[in-house]
């Protein structure tokens, strides 16, 4: 009977904070929009109800625990069994979702499907897809995807499909976040970085040069990013209101639920923005332990990558840990004006069915791998145990 190892308790704590956190954060960043917003804009599915999106974070919370619980009791193995469905399924959705009349569009992007009940967004589960492809492809591969027509490029030519369908959304924060995982997958595995940068460096050049030149919102946005107060109105304003927020919390914050910013003034202020309603309400103390505790969850994943014995599952962590940890990076980026805004959600935090899902689902398959360490473990144990009592 084979040996069945346990999860990773840290991992699980840590996650457990960064959720409970999150929810309360987005229960007093999303109550004041959610209270006016039937009246103030019309928006009747709110129905002046302050914890509407508190709810609905709620049901997202419960279905990411099941769906965490259940990759956690999968063995990592049938992921590399079936690494090549998942992906395929991954694919197949990103395509559905820019016909229209299935895909539908929010803020000028068609990057939803309407279930009726909640709209899921693809991109974010096909990060998952792309991952489990790539660490299957290059741990079958060996030491051959150092060979570049037939070990990079296959690879490469997958990655470059799943961006092209996430940007023609377009959602090009989702689809930068795709290629810097793959790009950190295919260096871990092997991949010669001369190689990565000759091929992705032009490539990655002209196509953002194409997009920005034929996209007049892109151009905003990297003017707004250059310099927001030449238009604090327009182009400007979400940035310069982040920038308040951020500066009035101080040193230690206006306290929980106190936030001024969310009163209509920062838009987006429980999804995209998030950060710098924990900024203003905690301020830079309560700001830097929660970022000590995303840095805690992002270093015990690491650890849990360097332990297992098994190629795959230490990539498919690695794809894990960069795609959290990235999507953060950019969020908090943008929002305190260090890159261009991109729309991505903050991990575990901001308010979003499809990001919560995907996170504690990954972290679940993560959890599988540690699973995998502590069996390998307990076996070690047991067979130096063996061979003393012989």
């Amino acid at each position: 009977m084979k040996t069945r190892g346990v999860p990773d308790f840290l991992l699980l704590f840590l996650t457990a904070l960064l959720v409970g956190f999150g929810l309360l954060m987005v229960l007093s960043a999303s109550s004041i929009f959610a209270l006016t917003s039937f009246t103030a804009h019309g928006c009747s599915y709110c129905n002046g109800d302050e914890l509407y999106f508190v709810k609905r974070q709620i049901v997202f919370l419960l279905l990411g625990i099941f769906g965490m619980l259940v990759a956690m009791n999968i063995p990592f193995s049938f992921y590399k069994r079936n690494f090549l469905g998942i992906a395929l399924i991954s694919l197949l959705a990103l395509f559905l979702v820019l016909i229209p009349g299935i895909g539908i569009k929010i803020n000028g992007a068609r990057s939803w499907f309407n279930l009726g009940i909640a709209n899921l967004q693809p991109a974010e589960f096909a990060k998952l897809g792309l991952i489990l492809y790539l660490a299957a492809i290059i741990s079958k591969k060996g030491d051959g995807i150092r060979r570049l027509k037939s070990g990079l490029m296959p690879p490469l030519v997958i990655t470059g499909l799943f961006f092209l369908l996430i940007a023609l959304q377009p959602d090009l924060g989702s689809a930068a976040i795709l290629l810097g995982v793959a790009l950190v997958i295919l260096i871990c595995g092997g991949a010669r970085i001369i190689q990565l940068i000759g091929i992705g460096l032009p490539t990655i050049s002209v196509a953002l040069f194409a997009y920005i030149s034929t996209k007049d919102y892109a151009i905003n946005r990297i003017n707004s990013y250059l310099d927001p107060w030449s238009d604090p109105l327009h182009t400007g304003y979400n940035i310069i209101q982040s920038w308040i927020a951020i500066a009035h919390g101080g040193i230690s914050g206006t306290g929980f639920g106190r936030s001024i910013q969310k009163y209509l003034y920062l838009p987006e202020a429980h999804t995209d923005f998030i950060f710098s309603i924990i900024s203003e309400e905690l301020g830079f103390i309560g700001a830097t332990l929660f970022l000590l505790v995303y840095l805690l969850y992002l270093l015990r994943g690491i650890h849990i990558c360097l332990r297992v014995k098994d190629t795959f599952a230490s990539l498919v962590g690695i794809g894990v840990i960069t795609m959290i940890g990235l999507q953060a990076m950019i969020n908090i980026g943008g929002v305190t004006g260090l890159i261009p805004l991109t729309g991505v959600p903050l991990p575990f935090i901001s308010y979003g069915g499809s990001s919560l899902l995907v996170c504690l689902i990954a972290t679940g398959i993560l959890l599988s791998v540690s699973r995998e360490v502590s069996r390998q473990k307990i076996e070690e144990q047991l067979q130096q145990q063996h061979s003393f009592s012989m």
